[in-house]
């Protein structure tokens, strides 16, 4: 008998059904396996490191008009700062993917926070314009950095039934540090100055230690590298298996829907098959990303991440300044700002639960396109009340409703060799988006030209990336993540099969051949 999956078993020795580091039951029983308190644990440190990510990401635009003051930098200037941190966060983002590929999810994890604290102690007691600019260019690599390796992690480890309602719950942790930051900003700037919200960005320092006591391994990277025997040990501590005829228990505590249950394309309890490559020492590679199999696909995931880092960072670093323009307050524009931007977060939260339901696509396309129409309302009304609904409508279904699902979807669409590349080169997109936008909006504000063109901006940003999305999305709703490598597999050698010159039984039979 052939021995479907070579690289895990030697053919003249068939797998012992009863060996305990069977990477298939293994992964069968952490994939099925209960929301444990072990789950918990874990994920709420991710959690908190993710979050304080998502602050010092979003203290540009609370720091900003005290930045300005303080250095007498002009409007061109003050775009580039902004900017400089989305340097910083590509460089951290194309190269932690390919660092976690090779050394794990933990460790690497761990530094980034660690880099991202420390820079930010640096920038608190900047001097001038340009150190202040370095700072936050080696503070962006660990930010960016964070987030190629923690999206990757969480969707290793968690049960599968939960995947996309933990990882966008997480994206909704790190949007709603731009409210929090926001909040923050109100009490501290006006009172301590702007320094003093660096200084609180030093607190990651503190999660960084946590991860490194607590956070074990992730079990496909264990299996991948050969060490079975840590794998066993991991799944041994955290996985419980459901009792039998139950429904799984949700994190929250409620009865999970369970998307394998839902959706047309995979039974929910079929046991997972490793990924073919899963014992391959090499690690991933940006050219992995490009083969065959999902070419069409990372192309158009890294357009919308485009798209999606102008959305998110341009509204984060400009929108207290616009308000101003408009004549409300700076701490008026930084409330309004937080609420604006917690819709987001709201948005993210529920998007993790409706795209187990709908899929990745439908989510994906058409909230972009929604939220591109609102931008254009948005930018065409002036009193409060209808600056905040359609400003919040369009933040919760652009960064909370299709920003969130676009990292759900890039943690699922590559197989564990090149997970973290794959997703740290789509963060890196994000960031040119998050790069060029505030630049932009820079030169458009120094020209003065109108403000209504500034949501213009973001109303094509997002239905842009709301057709790429329904064209060139691949629908990874209702499979483990073995499951879509191996579809995607299938597909790209079904593509490469040569046509027969005759065709099949079937044709020949329309014709009047047969």
């Amino acid at each position: 008998m052939i021995n479907p999956h070579p690289n895990i078993t030697d053919p003249a020795e068939p797998a012992d059904p009863n060996d305990p580091t069977d990477p298939t039951d293994l992964l069968s029983k952490l994939d099925q396996s209960l929301f444990t308190r072990r789950h918990a644990v874990i994920y709420g440190t991710l959690l908190a490191g993710h979050f304080l990510d998502g602050f010092v990401i979003n203290l540009t635009g609370v720091v900003l008009p005290g930045v300005v003051k303080t250095f007498h930098i002009s409007t061109q200037q003050a775009g580039f700062l902004s900017s400089a941190l989305f340097l910083g966060m590509l460089v951290g983002a194309a190269v932690a993917g390919l660092v976690s590929d090779r050394l794990g999810r933990k460790f690497p994890l761990a530094v980034c926070l660690l880099v991202f604290a420390a820079f930010s102690l640096l920038a608190a007691f900047s001097w001038d314009y340009s150190s202040l600019v370095t700072a936050r260019i080696c503070q962006g690599v660990g930010l960016g950095a964070e987030i190629a390796v923690v999206l990757p992690y969480i969707t290793e480890f968690v049960p599968s039934r939960h995947r996309a309602p933990l990882v966008t719950t997480a994206t909704a942790a790190w949007l709603i540090g731009l409210p929090v930051a926001a909040l923050v900003g109100t009490a501290v700037v006006p009172s301590l100055t702007w320094r003093a919200m660096f200084v609180i960005g030093t607190v990651p320092v503190v999660v960084s230690v946590v991860m490194m006591a607590t956070l074990p391994e992730s079990v496909r990277y264990l299996l991948r590298t050969g060490r079975h025997e840590a794998a066993r040990k991991v799944v041994g501590g955290l996985a419980v298996a459901s009792p039998a005829g139950s429904a799984p228990v949700s994190p929250a505590g409620s009865t999970a829907v369970s998307a394998e249950r839902t959706a047309p394309v995979a039974p929910a309890v079929s046991t997972p098959t490793p990924e073919p490559d899963i014992h391959q020492k090499s690690a991933g590679s940006v050219r992995k990303l490009l083969d065959a199999s999902r070419l069409r696909y990372t192309v158009s995931l890294w357009f919308m991440e485009i798209c999606a880092g102008a959305f998110l960072y341009g509204l984060s670093t400009w929108l207290p300044s616009i308000l101003e323009k408009k004549g409300v307050s700076v701490v008026g524009s930084f409330t309004y700002t937080a609420i604006i931007t917690a819709s987001g977060v709201v948005g993210a939260i529920i998007a993790g639960h409706i795209v187990n339901r709908v899929g990745r696509r439908t989510t994906i396309g058409f909230s972009f396109l929604l939220s591109g129409v609102l931008c254009l309302g948005w930018g065409s009304v002036s009193s409060t009340t209808a600056v905040l609904v359609l400003g919040s409508l369009a933040t919760f279904f652009g960064s909370g409703f299709a920003g969130s699902t676009l990292f759900v979807y890039a943690s699922e669409l590559y197989p564990t060799i090149n997970r973290a590349t794959g997703l740290g080169w789509a963060a890196a997109f994000q960031k040119v988006g998050g790069l060029i936008i505030p630049t932009v909006i820079g030169w458009v504000i120094a020209v003065h030209s109108s403000n209504f063109l500034f949501f213009v901006l973001f109303a094509v940003i997002s239905v842009l990336a709301g057709i790429s999305g329904l064209v060139a999305t691949f629908e990874t709703r209702g499979r483990t993540i073995e499951q879509i490598s191996a579809e995607l597999s299938r597909q790209a050698r079904v593509s490469r099969s040569p046509v027969p010159e005759f065709g099949t039984a079937y044709e020949k039979e329309q014709a009047g051949e047969g």
